[in-house]
């Protein structure tokens, strides 16, 4: 009887950075976040666990790295929607199911870049403002500027953060399966509604207060 073979680790040369960012997100992805540790990044290329330090310092900055690939898709997602709309409140409504979208197939991934460990990650990482967010300021800013949003300039970075509050809200209650809602119902177009009677009445809005 022949004794079974241990299987050939890879040696450190044969490894590259792109592979193991792919096996990081491969983990992320098919395990969740929990799972990502050197430990098991090593057992799924094959290698030893100290391998990968030959590229990265340690398991912080290969999160960076995944929490970069995730923003640069989402950027992406987000950019696509907001081409060829016809006004300010299609393109707000693109981009919000755009961002919806990206969240509820790239679940992990998403947790990663926004749960509470990852989120100060994701901060460090983006020190000013992040890309993703950028095209939803970029938009609201356009909108006020054509007059389509009845709000000042001076305005827009606070209707920008209540939307992005409120998707974001709807996100995490929708992964921890609190969203009650019909199976025929859609939670971004029925706050889209609501945001652009609110924004269409600006104007209206602001001179009561001051009155």
């Amino acid at each position: 009887m022949q004794g079974s073979t241990k299987p050939i680790r890879r040696s450190r040369g044969s490894l590259s950075r792109t592979e193991i960012l792919s096996a990081s997100m491969d983990i992320i992805l098919e395990e969740g976040v929990e799972a990502l540790s050197m430990r098991r990044i090593a057992k799924k290329i094959g290698c030893s666990v100290a391998s990968p330090y030959t590229h990265f310092q340690n398991q912080e900055e290969i999160i960076r790295h995944l929490i970069l690939i995730g923003e640069k898709q989402l950027t992406h997602d987000l950019r696509e929607a907001q081409k060829n709309r016809g006004d300010v409140y299609q393109s707000l409504d693109a981009i919000a199911h755009a961002y919806w979208n990206f969240a509820s197939d790239n679940r992990e991934l998403h947790k990663l870049m926004f749960n509470a460990v990852g989120g100060k990650l994701y901060r460090q990482t983006f020190p000013s403002l992040p890309t993703s967010y950028r095209v939803f300021l970029e938009t609201i800013r356009q909108g006020i500027s054509s007059g389509e949003i009845l709000y000042s300039r001076k305005d827009y970075p606070a209707i920008a953060r209540t939307m992005w509050s409120w998707m974001y809200g709807l996100i995490v209650l929708e992964m921890n399966e609190l969203l009650r809602k019909r199976k025929d119902s859609d939670p971004i177009q029925e706050g889209i509604q609501l945001f652009t009677i609110l924004l269409k009445r600006g104007g209206e809005l602001n001179l009561k207060l001051d009155n």
